[in-house]
């Protein structure tokens, strides 16, 4: 005979909890049922806490039948649940680290995603947020070593910072990175990257080269000798400058009174211990031997032992002074990945060093983008390491005229000013030489009107201003639907245009012999030997892109010079960013993309749409009893999958009911929707597809390709049932 297990209410209800965790979503199990406590039980009525009146109201409508039936079922007798607003009061210590402790764990689980939303199609390509930090101090090293040896540095720190995962990580941590990765931030060819590794360059004032450790190679089992390390050095002193300290400090007695001297170093102005503007290297700097130093050293060589104590402390302080690792100038990606290769190193680093003398003052509202540079090229020649002032002179237009050229020029001679003349046009877009004057020893001073932000380059300004006309064009045409599904089959990893059977192109990508063929959803990439370039051409249009679009998109690709490199990438990744916006224009050729709250579309959605224009579950169920209603609202994530099956079910003729279809497909399938097309329709804005409903009763068919496989030959009575079946409340006149 079987034995009766009697449960307490206690049990019970910890049973009924256990039971609705299998059955609910953990998301809606953690907000909603997770929080609840038993508070008390009598006359077979469970008394269950809620937090607030909100939680109490959509646990009594979708789960009290439910709980009422398990229970009863485990206490083998009729049992009530009712819920109650119950505020409590947490006292114990260990109960309120515990529930933190188990928050924590929870976040671990579902982590934050977060994306960025870039207000224009410049910024999509400029990325303003991803920068390089470039100490000033850094600046002081520009006449000893040159500008291509301090960006080198900075690509090494940078590398160093994403391989470590950008955080902050204890002294000694090793990374591995590899040169090509070094050379792209610091605008260099390999060759050159391992020509300033050779021992005695000028890059030993930065790094040390460690000896390396022999290994085993996995595969062959032999000995090998490991990958070359190297040492960065932290904030090193320019040899001018350790010298000048050292004078400074000596001639204040530190070797007397240690404190006393250090103090008044730290009191002291930077410009009284080293010289402003930093001063050329002696002529023997070129055969010194590198060798790290910073101000604790030169201290510590002064006084004759370690510093510790107060000592410490002062050496720390005046270094914070003197080197400044507070003061830094950000420099970004897109500085370095598209101008430093085509201005150069040296012209390049002349935008940072004059940025760095603009500033913007936050309490005035003052803005100084113009300086003056005293000195003339040969002045900037001396602050950026340039040993020759006309090669400053080669890169801004003439300010004097000083006569006439030759009639006949050498082919040799045009291609030099040619290659000046590109120069200058670029560095214009940057810096303008706008004044001049001399002063009484015949020396030049030059204004500069500097330009703060970078600008894109000529090749992305045609980009921006192609895609900017196909957003706009879409609009005005309405295709944008079209564009968007269009925008949305280009594969990720793909550089291709689509084939002919999804927008009427084909692409044809070359590469070097022997590289495998490689396809993804209506592309295709095939490889041509000795070749790195593109192949396009127009194919035969289908019958799935209207006309208008595929003119669009033609005008847009004239524009461009799709065999430039990265073109046709950055294109795609424009479109990609924009694709669930589409309203969102570039603020300098565009109109504000603000959707009007008196949009006709909008409010015909507004009954069936949360306050963020999204389909709403609870809305959409609306009409349903309250059984059907009560189960799908707890087991459906999203609306995403019950409205893709009225969608699918007004697209066949056999089927009269579609809101009662949806209704009995996900009961049988919970969380699976219709799939296809019908799924692609259901995830695009509500609103659009108001409008996709309303151009169908025009004399103008919807051009969305989606809408056009389920609905061109729909009858129009099929349409309207979709219409009512989502509940959108439209005003539509029949136009034949």
């Amino acid at each position: 005979m079987n034995a009766v297990i009697e449960f307490s209410p206690e049990k019970a209800w910890q049973a009924a909890v256990a039971y609705l965790e299998s059955e609910m979503s953990t998301a809606i199990f953690s907000t909603w049922v997770k929080p609840t406590h038993l508070v008390g039980f009598s006359d077979d009525t469970f008394v269950i806490s809620c937090s607030n009146a909100y939680s109490r109201d959509w646990l009594t409508n979708r789960l009290t039948t439910t709980l009422q039936r398990f229970l009863t079922g485990v206490l083998n007798k009729e049992a009530e649940v009712r819920f109650m607003v119950c505020e409590q009061e947490v006292d114990d210590e260990e109960d309120l680290a515990q529930e933190e402790n188990q928050d924590q764990e929870e976040d671990e689980e579902n982590p934050v995603e977060l994306d960025i939303h870039y207000s224009s199609i410049r910024n999509i390509m400029l990325e303003p947020g991803r920068v390089v930090r470039l100490p000033v101090y850094n600046l002081r090293w520009l006449p000893y070593v040159g500008s291509q040896v301090i960006f080198l540095v900075m690509a090494l720190w940078q590398e160093y910072y994403l391989a470590s995962g950008g955080k902050g990580r204890k002294g000694g941590y090793k990374v591995s990175v590899r040169a090509e990765r070094i050379c792209q931030w610091a605008g260099i060819s390999r060759a050159q990257f391992f020509r300033l590794l050779q021992p005695g360059s000028s890059l030993g004032w930065f790094t040390r080269k460690i000896d390396s450790d022999h290994e085993v190679d996995k595969r062959s089992g032999r000995a090998k000798k490991s990958s070359n390390k190297y040492e960065l050095f932290e904030s090193p002193l320019t040899p001018g400058d350790a010298e000048d300290l050292k004078t400074f400090l000596l001639s204040h007695g530190i070797q007397e009174s240690p404190e006393v001297a250090l103090k008044l170093a730290i009191s002291t102005n930077p410009k009284e211990i080293f010289q402003y503007p930093v001063r050329r290297p002696s002529e023997d700097f070129t055969k010194m031997i590198p060798r790290y130093q910073t101000v604790q050293y030169v201290i510590r060589e002064l006084v004759g032992h370690r510093l510790i104590g107060k000592l410490g402390n002062l050496a720390d302080q005046l270094a914070d002074r003197l080197v400044t690792q507070g003061d830094f100038i950000l420099v970004s990606w897109y500085f370095l990945k598209h101008w430093l290769p085509v201005l150069g190193a040296d012209a390049a680093m002349f935008v940072l060093v004059l940025r760095n003398m603009c500033y913007f003052n936050d309490e005035t509202g003052e803005v100084r983008d113009e300086v003056w540079m005293n000195g003339g090229y040969e002045a900037i020649a001396n602050r950026l390491g340039i040993n020759n002032p006309r090669v400053v002179a080669n890169w801004l237009p003439v300010r004097i005229d000083r006569g006439k050229r030759k009639d006949k020029l050498s082919e040799r001679t045009v291609e030099e000013l040619s290659r000046r003349q590109r120069l200058q046009d670029l560095l214009s877009l940057f810096v303008e030489r706008t004044d001049h004057r001399i002063n009484s020893e015949g020396n030049y001073s030059w204004k500069f009107k500097v330009q703060r932000v970078d600008p894109l380059t000529p090749q992305h300004q045609t980009i921006q201003q192609a895609a900017s006309c196909l957003f706009v064009k879409s609009e005005s045409l309405c295709v944008q639907d079209e564009l968007g599904s269009w925008i949305s089959y280009l594969g990720n990893d793909c550089a291709q245009r689509p084939q002919a059977q999804g927008v009427g192109f084909e692409t044809v990508k070359t590469e070097p012999l022997e590289r495998p063929q490689t396809k993804c959803r209506g592309m295709v990439a095939c490889n041509v030997p000795d070749q790195r370039e593109w192949d396009l051409r127009l194919s035969d249009l289908t019958n799935d892109c209207s006309e208008t679009l595929k003119s669009i998109l033609n005008d847009c690709l004239e524009t461009l010079d799709l065999q430039a490199n990265d073109c046709f990438e950055t294109l795609l990744k424009i479109l990609k960013s924009f694709k669930d916006s589409l309203k969102d224009k570039d603020t300098s050729s565009t109109q504000d993309s603000s959707i009007s709250r008196n949009d006709p579309s909008s409010q015909s959605v507004a009954v069936v749409t949360d306050s963020e224009g999204n389909w709403s579950l609870d809305k959409l169920l609306a009409r349903a009893d309250k059984k059907n209603q009560s189960v799908l609202i707890e087991q459906e994530k999203s609306a995403i999958p019950f409205v893709s099956w009225m969608i699918h079910g007004a697209s066949q003729p056999g089927i009269q009911n579609p809101y009662s279809l949806a209704i009995a497909k996900l009961k049988e399938a919970p969380g699976i929707s219709a799939g296809g097309a019908s799924d692609r329709l259901a995830s695009i804005p509500p609103r659009e597809l108001v409008r996709l409903i309303e151009h169908s009763f025009s004399f103008y068919s919807p051009s969305d390709q989606n809408w056009r496989m389920l609905f061109a030959e729909a009858k129009r009575d099929r349409i309207r049932l979709l219409a009512d079946s989502l509940g959108l409340v439209l005003d539509i006149e029949d136009t034949g």
